[in-house]
């Protein structure tokens, strides 16, 4: 039976870094849940009522590879050059792998997590442990991802259906983008979907960074 291989990838438009996984993960668990409040009720015990719905939590678990390991891999990393505002596209290196994601599980930085159609929302990382071994350079990691809900943002999620507020953004129809713009970027920003600017657009590479391209919003509003 053919094995399905999925793009995940872990983008950051606050600091324009990026991570296309080089191996999909044995499991992703996404976990949903709600919240419970619990009565006591004279004459009749404990009662529990229904609450909330959680932020979705999503826990990612495999290894990554060695630098020049025997997995065929297309990933790439978008990263901050000795901490300037120049962005630069590189080969995977799982050194870069690992202190991207050590920077987002102890900094106060949002995410997107996308996963080709099946999912695509703003998170957190909770937390990145990693392992390391005597015998090999590969690091098993678990990463534990929490999604992200701001009261004052409003938009219907198509994948979880979830629904949040979101506060009104005036979208022009056709944007000029800058030398640090991505559609991923522009999607980010006024809440857009990013499958359609890449197909209405004709871009095939939607990490490319096109300055002075007028990029066309049409139809993809949330």
């Amino acid at each position: 039976m053919a094995t399905r291989r999925l793009n995940i990838m872990l983008y950051s438009a606050s600091t324009g870094e990026q991570i296309v996984l080089p191996i999909n993960p044995a499991n992703i668990e996404i976990k949903y849940e709600k919240s419970f409040d619990k009565f006591d009720v004279v004459g009749y015990g404990e009662i529990n009522v229904m609450g909330y719905q959680k932020p979705l939590s999503i826990r990612l678990s495999h290894f990554l590879p060695e630098d020049d390991s025997i997995f065929e891999t297309n990933s790439k990393i978008v990263y901050s050059k000795d901490g300037s505002l120049y962005y630069t596209e590189d080969d995977y290196s799982s050194d870069k792998a690992v202190d991207m994601l050590k920077k987002w599980a102890t900094g106060k930085i949002k995410i997107r997590l996308v996963i080709d159609d099946e999912l695509n929302m703003e998170c957190m990382v909770m937390s990145f442990t990693e392992t390391i071994r005597e015998s090999t350079s590969s690091k098993p990691y678990v990463l534990e991802i929490l999604e992200y809900k701001n009261p004052s943002y409003k938009t219907k999620s198509t994948t979880t259906g979830l629904i949040k507020t979101r506060k009104s953004i005036n979208v022009p129809n056709t944007i000029l983008m800058t030398s640090n713009d991505t559609l991923y970027s522009i999607a980010d920003k006024y809440g857009l979907d990013v499958k359609i600017l890449k197909e209405n657009n004709g871009i095939e590479d939607v990490n490319a960074k096109m300055a002075g391209f007028s990029l066309s919003t049409k139809g993809a509003f949330l």
